[in-house]
This record gives C-alpha cells, structure tokens and sequence, in this order.
C-alpha cells in the first residue's frame, strides 16, 4: 500500500474541513514570516538610511532628536530653526573634519503630496561621496540641483528653467540632475543655502548640520565637547550610532511583543489542528479498525495519521509564506504609517532562509499536533473498532 497517497484521501473526502485547518496555520505562520523579514528588514534599511547621510553626527535645534531624525531623513516643515553662527563653533571643535549646514522646508500640495526644498553649500559634497551628479553643482543665484525622481516627475533637464514647485512667481536653472540614490534624496530639491534663506525667509538661520568626523573612533569625545561649547546649550547634539541603536533597542522590544503574539497564534493553529484531526480519527473508527484487521500495524496506524496532519501543517506553512509574500506591500504601507522611524527603502526583505525556517516551523508544529490524534488512532482495538464503528 502506498501509506503515502493514502494519507491525502482525507483531504479529497472532507475538503472544506482540511482546508479551514490549513488556514489556521498558514495565517499564524504568515505573521511570524513577515516578522522574520521586517526584522531583518528594519535593521538593513535603518542602517542604510542614515549611512546615506554620510554623517556621525547630526547637530538640529532643541526638541525631540528622533523627530528631528526622521525629518531630516526624509523631509519635512521644522518647528524651529538654529542659528548660523553655531556653524562656525561646531566646525572648531575636536575632531570634527566638516560641518554641512542645510535649511529644509516642505509644502505640500492639494493632492498631499510633498516638495521638499533644502538649502546647501558645497561642504554637502564632501559628506556625500555617493553622489553622482550629471550637469553641476549649483554654485550660482538662482540655481538647483533636481533630485531623480523630482526630474523625472516634472521632466527636468540640465540647463532648463524652470518654475519651483508651490513657490509662486519664483524660477531656476537646473545646474544638475542627481542620479538615483534609492534614497530620500531622490525626492529633494537641493539650492544655494543663500537662497533657500532668502526664499523662505530665514536668513541666518539653518534647520540642521551634518558633522563628519577625522575618526569615528572620536564620537564620544566630539560630543561630549559639542555639548559643552558655548552653544551646546541651544541645540540637540544627536550621535547617528547611538540613534540607530536606541531605535533598534525599541524595535527590539516592540518585536519580542509581536513574536510572543505570534507564538499564541502558533499555538492556537496546532491546538486546531489537533482538534481536527482528532475529530476526523472519532469519525474513522471503523475505517481504521479495518486497516488493523487487514495487518496494519499500530506504528503504521500512528504513521498514517502523523503524515496527514503535517500535510496539512506544511501545505498551511507553503501557504502562509506566500500570503506574507504577496501581502507584504500593503502590511508595510500598515507599518509606515504606525512607525515612529521608517526607513525609506523596503523594510520587508524576502529571504529563502526564512521562508525555509517558516515551513520547517510548521512542519514540526504538524509532529507535535499529530501525536494526541495519531496515538489514539494507534490504540483502537480493531474488532471493536469496526463492530462500534466511530467509536474509539
């Protein structure tokens, strides 16, 4: 007998049942699978997103430094403002091999979408070395670098003018077209500090400064001397490293939470399992006993029933990995909105290695759910078994 096809007849005879069960595990292990990969995901895209930066230390007005963050990494209107003589200060200190000064402002447009314009001078280059630039850097009035897809989306060219988004009356030349950075700068709009000041009327005054470090070695030390200078006392001092880990150690937390739900979930899927296979072993009673009366031994029997319940525990797992596949997209719109700090790349990473793991975690959730059921089938006397039919 071939135990193995034998074992999917339950599946042909009571489809709608068998399938219900699946789906109880594949929805459990679609959550643990989409927590695998935003685990990974989080991690790779926060590392990323403040790497393109080039900076070890973010320097922004007094506030909350992780809105500040955020705002700097992917544009945004700034409560208030720093002023531009902190620039000099911070270029002197210890250990500090330059200081990029940059004023950001936002608007958006009826449709929600946003124009971020940022305000820069060629110290920006220096901590920018991934930068690729076709046309130049804008040096003279009136000028601006596009990033790629803001040129994209208004079909820019070097050289042309143009007229800037939700600034009225006001035009520019396109020195240069930023080549994509699969970053936030690619939705920037980068001009003269000079400008932006005079455009935005906030002459003096900067919304951040990025420092870049002689040796990363010497983030403690530069800090610690930012925060005592003479102007320490008026701006937020944010070392990058310690963000990425600070926003990582709440991560963390958040997903020892969500992985503790999970594993509820896992649970409730194998008890259901369980509870249905074991139905199905009271309805089969005599079906069994017929098999024991044939010569189908106890391990046999067990056999059976074990392989059933983990084609149903793996064809749930198969499933789940390719519900958290397909739905990834819209669970990281979800997460987008709830999170406190999304990166702008993907955050959502398919993995084989995990989608391996998820399987196998389901496999092995089908063994333990299986044995109750498969050891009761095991024990059925086979006389009585067929004489009283459903009755184990």
């Amino acid at each position: 007998m071939n135990w193995f096809l034998f074992s999917t007849k339950e599946w042909r005879r009571r489809p709608l049942r068998t399938a219900i069960t699946a789906a109880g595990v594949a929805i459990a292990v679609a959550a643990v699978f989409s927590l695998l990969m935003f685990q990974d995901g989080y991690r790779q895209g926060l590392s990323r997103e403040i790497d393109r930066l080039g900076a070890h230390i973010l320097v922004v007005p007094k506030g909350c430094p992780y809105d500040a963050a955020s705002i700097a990494l992917h544009g945004a209107n700034w409560p208030c403002y720093l002023n531009s003589a902190y620039l000099a200060e911070i270029s002197r200190s210890v250990g500090v091999l330059s200081a990029a000064p940059a004023l950001m402002a936002a608007f958006n447009n009826a449709q929600g979408a946003a124009t971020v314009y940022v305000g820069i001078d060629d110290r920006m280059l220096a901590l920018k070395p991934g930068w690729r630039i076709d046309g130049s850097f804008p040096h003279g009035s009136g000028e601006i670098l596009a990033g790629a897809e803001v040129a994209r989306r208004h079909a820019w060219k070097v050289g042309g003018r143009v007229a800037l988004p939700e600034i009225p009356g006001r035009r520019a030349t396109v020195a240069g077209i930023l080549q994509p950075t699969q970053g936030a700068d690619d939705t920037f709009i980068y001009t003269r500090l000079e400008d932006a000041q005079q455009w935005f009327q906030h002459r003096g005054e900067l919304t951040h400064i990025l420092v870049r470090l002689r040796d990363a070695n010497l983030l403690e030390p530069t800090v610690l001397a930012l925060r005592g200078c003479t102007a320490g006392m008026d701006m937020n001092i944010v070392p990058l490293a310690h963000l990425f880990h600070t926003i990582q150690g709440l991560m963390n937390s958040t997903r020892v939470l969500l992985g503790c739900i999970a594993l509820i979930g896992l649970l409730i899927a194998g008890t259901g399992v369980s509870n249905a296979v074991l139905m199905s072993v009271t309805e089969r009673g005599r079906e069994i006993g017929i098999l024991r009366a044939l010569g189908a031994s106890r391990v046999q029997v067990f056999g059976l029933i074990w392989l059933e319940t983990i084609q149903v525990c793996v064809a749930g797992g198969v499933a789940g990995v390719l519900l958290a596949f397909f739905s990834s997209h819209a669970i990281e719109s979800w997460l987008r909105t709830r999170l406190p700090f999304a990166p702008t790349d993907s955050f959502l990473c398919w993995s084989w290695s995990w989608a391996v793991i998820s399987v196998a975690g389901a496999a092995i959730l089908g063994v333990v759910a299986a044995l109750l059921p498969a050891a009761r089938a095991a024990e059925l006397a086979p006389l009585e078994a067929i004489r009283e039919g459903a009755t184990p």
